[in-house]
């Protein structure tokens, strides 16, 4: 089976003899990953839309897998079960991560682990999901196709962080990669050709972006 380098990515944050609720499922292709890569997994490949649905139904019988790969059309995680220990979101906005995990917190109760792939609005998220009683104890940067993305792995428990490490994330900062570099170098870059076309007169603008250029910078160079 061919799944992107981010699925595998995800696949790896994943521990053997979990219960994954996967939203947003897609055609399943992570779910049956899962179960044909890692040991003992069961899933509930959920999605909203019928159509996907559809898809990972055909998929998933393909494989055999239906005594392990469990469809259940619905919004968020409010299909979940209470033999769910892990919940792994991928593909969606930040925005829309955090109103599922926040819809109905009772749902959390039973759950350990939080994998989370989103495509903006990252800071939040590790702040809203620090916040509802998990914290990070593994993350990536990385690109797949060209495009930069970030895999953040929570568990159960507290701990606090400072502004720089929910922005750009405590353990990336610890471990900064090709690609970490990559992107913030070329922000860096984006944000000093911005700033030569922001007018003088515009001063409030101008400290703003070179503010940023700094603390970028300071955090590529400590």
């Amino acid at each position: 089976m061919k799944i992107s380098n981010r699925l595998k990515l995800i696949a790896s944050f994943v521990d053997d003899n979990s219960y994954v609720i996967d939203v947003g499922c897609d055609h399943a292709l992570l779910d049956i990953f899962l179960v044909n890569n890692k040991k003992n997994i069961k899933t509930i490949a959920s999605d909203v839309n019928k159509g996907p649905l559809e898809s990972a139904k055909k998929n998933i019988q393909d494989y055999n897998l239906e005594s392990k790969i469990e469809i259940k059309l619905g919004d968020g995680i409010s299909t979940i079960n209470d033999k769910v220990d892990t919940i792994v979101i991928s593909g969606l906005g930040g925005e829309t991560i955090i109103e599922i995990l926040k819809e109905d917190q009772s749902l959390l109760k039973n759950v350990k682990t939080i994998i989370l792939s989103p495509h903006s609005d990252i800071y939040q998220v590790r702040k809203e999901v620090v916040n509802l009683g998990f914290k990070i104890i593994d993350e990536i940067f990385t690109y797949d196709q060209n495009k930069p993305y970030v895999v953040i792995k929570f568990s159960k428990g507290q701990a606090n962080y400072t502004d720089d490490e929910l922005y750009f994330g405590p353990i990336i900062l610890k471990n900064k990669n090709e690609y970490f570099y990559k992107y913030y170098k070329e922000l860096i870059n984006k944000n000093k050709e911005v700033l030569k076309k922001v007018p003088n007169q515009n001063i409030n603008l101008k400290n703003k972006i070179e503010k940023e250029i700094e603390r970028l910078d300071k955090i590529i160079n400590a």
